[in-house]
């Protein structure tokens, strides 16, 4: 499996890279490896290309020493004996040339840092992590929004948050297949906001709710855990539940995206905003590949 981390020479570059290596489980050795190419993406106009460790881009500039220096302060981010490499690359924004280099390259993962600051977690994920989570062919992995956020160490749990809407089959297939590549626990949320409705019909909406959640649990053919979380709003519904430290959420696209792309619907951007733990978003009708052995 390869991950394209979207690296920057400051916190949230360094986050990414984090993020990347707790998502990609004992990445030394064991299992199917994981490998890193840490992407540095360059404006347009920059004539520079260059890939490390290997190769030389053949002449001298203070932009190729600049480069040199982030590529060199990326590779060191990550530990010895995992496989990785920086990449540098020229694109109109950072979150074409990440996507293109993820198609190019037959990535499974683009993962990205959150967006830092005070106000972060009332502005939302910044303009990198906006563009990709409206347009990405490939799944988007990114750090909790906020003042840096919790990241895991490893990964002992994957929660899928499926609705009744289709679609819930691809979310729910390519969480089991992340947790099952880890050796992590699963389970799978529907949230059932609370404003509105009397008792009765509340508890009407909670039965479809589980039968449904249980419906796609069996047509995967997995083990899960089963929850319909509620709160007087999605984003109480999502504070209610129980988080791990070393969990991360994963959701689907928005029934308006394309075929094979992202597009963060409604309810999804108003979890962003909540949750402590890592999100991945997975693209319409994504077919996740099978774990070596499966």
């Amino acid at each position: 499996m390869r991950y394209i981390v979207g690296y920057t020479a400051d916190a949230r570059g360094a986050e990414a890279v984090r993020l990347a290596l707790a998502l990609g489980g004992d990445l030394t050795g064991g299992g199917e490896e994981t490998h890193l190419d840490l992407a540095m993406i360059l404006p347009e106009h920059t004539p520079f290309s260059a890939t490390y460790p290997g190769g030389d881009h053949g002449y001298r500039s203070i932009i190729a020493e600049q480069v040199d220096a982030w590529a060199a302060e990326a590779l060191q981010l990550v530990p010895s004996g995992v496989s990785a490499r920086a990449v540098v690359r020229s694109a109109a924004s950072e979150a074409e040339g990440l996507d293109d280099l993820a198609r190019e390259s037959g990535a499974g993962l683009i993962v990205i840092g959150g967006r830092q600051g005070k106000l972060a977690a009332r502005m939302g994920p910044g303009s990198v992590a906006t563009a990709l989570l409206h347009s990405a062919s490939t799944p988007v992995a990114m750090a909790p929004v906020g003042d840096g956020g919790a990241i895991p160490h490893g990964l002992e749990r994957v929660t899928a948050f499926v609705g009744t809407r289709p679609g819930a089959l691809a979310v729910v297939e390519t969480a089991a297949v992340a947790a099952r590549r880890r050796g992590a626990q699963l389970r799978i949320v529907s949230l059932l906001g609370q404003d509105g409705g009397d008792e009765a019909q509340l508890s009407a909406r909670r039965a479809e709710l589980q039968g449904h959640v249980e419906a796609v649990v069996n047509e995967a053919g997995i083990y899960a855990e089963t929850v319909v979380a509620e709160g007087r709003n999605i984003e109480k519904g999502v504070q209610a539940l129980p988080w791990q430290r070393d969990e991360v959420a994963v959701v689907g696209s928005s029934r308006l995206a394309h075929r094979g792309r992202l597009f963060l619907g409604a309810t999804a951007q108003r979890m962003l905003r909540t949750l402590t733990v890592p999100l991945v978003v997975v693209p319409r009708d994504h077919q996740p590949p099978s774990p070596t052995g499966q």
